[in-house]
């Protein structure tokens, strides 16, 4: 019995983990799909360098059964090899589990059993009449790590690019090009140096009025792409800004900028053209890295499309309008009325509802951690849920299935 990594995110995280599960006793697989994969992965990983698809369904599947694999782990169930990943371990009955960015950040990342966000199992009844958490006991702070991140991303481009020939049917879920990747870093690092000094006294302004707040999504988000009904961030803007201009609202609408987008977009320009086509221009601002904990003090409302900030705006009781599909958006946490009706009264969530939420998700697939910085504790901090997911197999009989039924 083995366990099989596919790709995790960019840096050493999957191959740390790899390490540590062959310490607690575990057959270790991995497969990489590209160069980038291979830098991060030792010399043994299984290298795939065909096509997604059903030539990858095939070598999936074969790889599954020759090597006898119990459980099989990726990072972003959305990635462009991993879509098929889910229902090909459910057919032949492997159990699938996904890392992803926390839902809880700064300080946790995600891990979870059949999918993430959009394809979480969570379900209001798993989690209601819960003992309300509204802080966590020793939780640790994991500290910035935008130049470790940088630096990931970096290596990891310029050797796929290096290596590209050896995997010619390779496709990637975003852009591949090491010149852009690394020239989006560097302008990411500039411009929120100068954020930070063009927007110094800008939170206080907004805070002192009503306002709305909307916390746009990564341009190339899956869950834009895969869990809403948007083809781009442009578009839920211009829809956002229309029922705003139709509302007759005098509170003032912020949209912030996703700090991970900022050397990749600007929204700056489609922001105020729309805005002056409404008429609407004094009223809208577009900031970068404000403090959201301060907006989320203060904001009136959240409009999101399904941004894990919802989970912050809970924490502070404050209104949340999703326009997507998210696993958080249920009655008692978000509002349910539709949007234009939303703007004249919102509804917060119910505060205990949301500390039970945030309870359950504390122990159940948020790991206190970093996928860039302080890897022995979060290693530390994920092995034991490691093993009551069954993931690593020495602990009782049964304890996953005991799992799955208190859900």
């Amino acid at each position: 019995m083995s366990v099989l990594l596919l790709q995790g995110p960019l840096g050493p995280f999957f191959e740390s983990l790899a390490e540590r599960l062959r310490k607690e006793g575990e057959t270790v697989h991995r497969v990489v799909f590209n160069g980038g994969d291979s830098l991060f992965a030792d010399k043994n990983a299984i290298r795939y360098r065909g096509a997604p698809g059903q030539q990858w369904q095939t070598f999936f599947s074969a790889l599954l059964k020759r090597l006898n694999v119990h459980a099989v782990l990726v990072y972003g169930d959305c990635r462009v090899y991993h879509l098929d990943v889910k229902k090909t371990c459910g057919n032949l009955d492997i159990p699938y589990f996904a890392f992803e960015e926390g839902y809880l950040r700064p300080n946790y990342i995600t891990l979870e059993a059949g999918g993430v966000n959009g394809h979480s199992p969570l379900r209001l009844a798993d989690f209601r009449g819960l003992k309300p958490l509204h802080s966590v006991a020793g939780e640790q702070y994991v500290g910035g790590n935008f130049l470790r991140r940088a630096w990931y991303a970096s290596a990891y481009y310029c050797t796929a690019a290096a290596t590209k020939l050896s995997f010619r049917a390779y496709q990637h879920h975003r852009s591949f090009s090491p010149v852009s990747e690394a020239f989006c870093w560097v302008r990411s690092g500039l411009r929120k140096q100068l954020y930070k000094f063009t927007q110094r006294n800008v939170l206080l302004a907004i805070c002192e009025a009503p306002f709305f707040l909307v916390p746009l999504q990564v341009f190339n988000d899956a869950q834009l792409l895969h869990h809403s009904c948007y083809t781009s961030i442009a578009q839920f803007i211009r829809e956002v800004l229309e029922s705003y201009q139709q509302s007759g609202l005098t509170a003032q609408l912020v949209f912030k900028h996703h700090p991970m987008d900022r050397g990749h977009v600007h929204y700056g320009r489609l922001i105020r053209e729309i805005s002056a086509e409404l008429a609407v221009s004094n009223r809208v601002h577009y900031v970068h890295d404000l403090h959201l904990p301060t907006l989320l003090k203060h904001v009136s409302g959240v409009i999101t499309i399904n941004s894990t900030t919802a989970l912050q705006a809970f924490y502070h009781a404050a209104p949340v309008k999703v326009m997507g599909d998210a696993f958080f958006d249920m009655p008692g946490l978000t509002d349910q009325k539709p949007l234009e009706d939303f703007w004249h009264a919102p509804q917060q969530p119910d505060t205990l509802l949301a500390d039970s939420f945030r309870h359950y998700l504390v122990e159940h697939g948020q790991i206190n951690g970093s996928f860039y910085s302080k890897l022995p504790m979060t290693l530390d901090n994920l092995v034991p849920y490691m093993k009551t997911l069954g993931i690593i197999r020495n602990t009782p009989q049964g304890s996953w299935y005991r799992f799955r039924a208190q859900g």
